[in-house]
């Protein structure tokens, strides 16, 4: 009996352990984290990698996310017109203006940034 208890009680503190474990987030990006990164290697007209995959999966789950909800768009950009590279300098020329936010989550000061660079035609919003 003694065996099984302690096999129980050893079960139910691992189990918790997984639990919590679910429940912590993880730490989101400042946005003077991510232009720190956005600024290694960077040449204008050439943005790293990450930070262009940074931006370009916030976009990609912002439009997913309105899509799904049927929501307003919080931006437009055609991509037909609007070069990938394009929007991630605009997103760092944000972040260097907003230097006083650079603590703020990153993804907060992104999301601002293509609003202001790319609002939508006729009032959408």
């Amino acid at each position: 009996m003694e065996l099984i208890r302690g096999s129980l009680i050893s079960t139910g503190l691992f189990n918790s352990k997984i639990v919590s474990a679910e429940a912590e987030e993880p730490p989101l990006i400042t946005a003077g984290e991510l232009l720190a990164a956005c600024a290694e290697g960077y040449s204008p007209g050439k943005p790293n990698q990450y930070c262009m995959r940074y931006v370009f999966g916030l976009v990609q789950t912002i439009l997913g996310i309105q899509q799904q909800e049927q929501s307003a768009p919080i931006f437009c950009i055609d991509p037909q017109v609007v070069r990938l590279e394009a929007a991630t300098e605009n997103v760092m020329a944000y972040l260097q203006a907003q230097s006083t936010r650079s603590e703020d989550e990153a993804q907060n000061l992104v999301v601002e940034a293509l609003n202001k660079n790319y609002p939508c035609a006729g009032g959408q919003r």
